[in-house]
């Protein structure tokens, strides 16, 4: 499929309703912020991602970058919602480090970029009962529902595919190569919550084998496993791959 995308505006009161289509990547994420910037600069905006496929996971930053760059609350006020399943595990990744809402819908975007920043978003201190719930930076939802969401994708081949290789190919790259184990020593080290005399004793090894491996895999896959963020993601590669496995479904 071509890098291709498009933004549709409808004003909704004091806000625009930007409804982005087709592909983020790299080659469409600098048209993206550009567009978005022009629009913070004119109102406030609820971009609405439901259309829009990630190709390039990196890429989600694009939306705060905006936001910074337009100069931020109040100035500029902004919230995303509609993201599928992968891309709302990118964007959960940032919402620690940024101040930009994810909602679950339009309502509850247009009250999220009406309110200052609150703290409490980066901490996940906000209860369920309240109605800032809604946006997903300000909820404590559980790792293990956002496993299942990502793996509610897996009819989606392509793009549950294209999660994999970016999480997982330099080691299933690594493994065909040398005849290694050392994507199935990450699912078990992460399954096993990096217990290492656990996940030792299920592969049938040493720990201190298990250590290697570990050590091995943060300097191939170039990732900090100690990350929440990359945890999740590469957890949710690794049953997605043993899903497709499964299913007699190699991904690409």
């Amino acid at each position: 499929m071509d890098d291709t995308h498009a933004i549709s505006i409808a004003r909704h009161g004091r806000y625009v309703v930007a409804r982005l289509s087709g592909q983020l990547s790299t080659q469409t994420v600098a048209a993206t912020r550009r567009a978005l910037v022009g629009l913070l600069r004119r109102s406030g905006v609820a971009a609405d991602l439901s259309d829009l496929q990630l190709r390039d996971p990196a890429c989600v930053s694009v939306f705060s970058a905006a936001l910074q760059q337009a100069c931020g609350w109040p100035n500029a006020k902004l919230a995303v919602f509609g993201a599928d399943r992968i891309m709302l595990a990118q964007l959960r990744c940032l919402s620690g480090h940024t101040v930009l809402p994810i909602a679950h819908g339009l309502p509850a975007a247009l009250a999220a970029a009406a309110r200052p920043p609150d703290p409490a978003w980066r901490s996940g201190t906000i209860a369920a009962s309240d109605p800032r719930a809604g946006v997903v930076g300000a909820t404590a939802v559980s790792d293990e529902l956002e496993l299942s969401h990502i793996l509610g994708d897996a009819r989606k081949g392509e793009g549950l595919e294209r999660f994999i290789r970016d999480w997982l190919g330099a080691l299933l790259d690594y493994d065909v190569e040398h005849r290694s184990d050392l994507v199935k020593t990450l699912s078990v080290y992460l399954d096993r919550s990096a217990d290492h005399d656990s996940g030792a004793r299920v592969l049938g090894i040493h720990r201190s084998t298990l250590r290697y491996r570990v050590q091995r895999i943060r300097e191939l896959a170039g990732l900090d496993l100690g990350d929440a963020c990359v945890w999740l993601n590469l957890h949710a590669a690794t049953r997605a791959l043993a899903h497709n496995a499964d299913s007699d479904h190699t991904p690409l």
